[in-house]
């Protein structure tokens, strides 16, 4: 199992100190050389744990980046040989850099240590992986030295092994997670989709299913809204992409439905956009923008095992803006621009149920335990934009 953290950061794309087109050369070679042990990793580093894929897929990117770097002056084919000397000249500023990206980016100085520590659990997992599978490339002097040079890095940033954050919730069985990742309706759509798709069709300059093409593939999805929902999920999670005003299957359309750790990574990261659009709709700030930012809240609530009764949702604004003591923070129609937002909650929850995102079958808006990891995923990039706001709006709610 994976070592290092169970999320992966914002930033795993440390600087490259070597010329550029020297690092291009290398990083093709070396992408293709990871990808074809891509399935088995994933295998070995979950250990059967289908929820665990997309962070075993995400870490490969880390190591691909190391790799490049370290063989990038070498004149020897790309192979998975690490020498502990590139080790010593390589490896620490390769972990600084990740710390200096994240900082950029407005990381304080904890989320930059915990890129840091995520880059070095990634490289202990990828060094176990080869030695396990009889890929190491080397002595075993060597190996021992750089897995001793891997351990003092750990040690100077405290360790590399955390609680996962969903550690005590329920997890699915495997019928459970076989079933989201194969036969769950947001699935089925986007299959139909990618038949629609073919090989290619001409789509509009932003990625957009024409007018046309929406009113055709909205009669097996069940409605345009629903299917351009579908397809925009399906460009964020790069299973379709865009080419000279064309749409054609990316990379992981093959893949998608298939009852494999593939199949499983697919049908979680599609799942992760379909709510994360959800979560991000209008402006954070103003009741009438505030749908996905008090949606999030109420799907972290569902994540956490403590639902929000539906009730709840659909009651907001049946209650005067007297009786609700907020006339006088949103004026004297609080009742109605509540019950505007209820309506419009209602909405999506019910849309998400749809998609096999959500149940509220006992009348509680709860996250089904199959698809708990992409609901993670998707409130995490919400909670990094400021949008989830526990205390604030569950009160809000609440009160309500």
């Amino acid at each position: 199992m994976p070592k290092s953290r169970t999320r992966k950061p914002k930033n795993t794309r440390p600087k490259q100190a070597v010329a550029p087109n020297v690092v291009q050369r290398r990083a093709r070679s070396v992408a293709l050389l990871v990808d074809s042990v891509t399935p088995e990793y994933i295998a070995w580093a979950t250990g059967g744990e289908p929820d665990m894929a997309a962070f075993a897929a995400q870490q490969l990117s880390v190591v691909k980046g190391f790799l490049t770097i370290i063989h990038a002056n070498l004149t020897t084919p790309t192979s998975f040989r690490i020498d502990p000397r590139s080790m010593e000249s390589y490896l620490e500023p390769y972990i600084e850099d990740a710390a200096t990206l994240a900082e950029a980016e407005g990381a304080d100085e904890d989320e930059a240590i915990e890129d840091q520590r995520y880059v070095v659990g990634t490289l202990v997992d990828w060094l176990s992986f080869l030695e396990e599978t009889g890929r190491w490339v080397g002595t075993a002097e060597e190996l021992e030295d750089v897995a001793e040079q891997l351990d003092a890095q750990a040690e100077r940033l405290g360790g590399i092994v955390d609680a996962s954050p969903l550690a005590g919730l329920p997890e699915a069985t495997d019928e459970e997670s076989r079933a989201f990742a194969t036969d769950s309706p947001f699935v089925r759509h986007a299959r139909q989709l990618l038949e629609w798709l073919g090989e290619g069709r001409e789509v509009d300059a932003d990625g957009s299913l024409p007018a046309a093409a929406l009113t055709e593939v909205a009669g097996p999805i069940g409605s345009e809204e629903r299917a351009l929902r579908v397809w925009q999920a399906m460009l964020a999670a790069e299973l379709v992409e865009l080419d000279d005003g064309s749409g054609r299957p990316g990379e992981g359309a093959a893949d998608l439905g298939g009852d494999d750790a593939m199949g499983h990574l697919e049908a979680q990261f599609l799942a992760t956009e379909i709510v994360a659009a959800a979560c991000s709709d209008g402006a954070p700030g103003t009741l009438e923008g505030e749908t996905g930012a008090v949606l999030a809240t109420i799907l972290n609530a569902g994540l956490h095992q403590e639902p929000f009764p539906l009730e709840d949702v659909a009651s907001l604004g049946t209650e005067s803006g007297e009786d609700l003591d907020v006339e006088e923070e949103l004026g004297p129609d609080a009742a109605e621009r509540l019950k505007g937002l209820g309506e419009a909650l209602l909405s999506e929850i019910r849309e998400l149920e749809a998609l096999g995102l959500l149940d509220t079958s006992d009348g509680m808006v709860a996250v089904p335990v199959a698809a708990l990891d992409a609901v993670y995923d998707a409130l995490m990039t919400e909670e990094e934009l400021g949008l989830v706001d526990e205390d604030f709006e569950a009160r809000e709610l609440d009160e309500t």
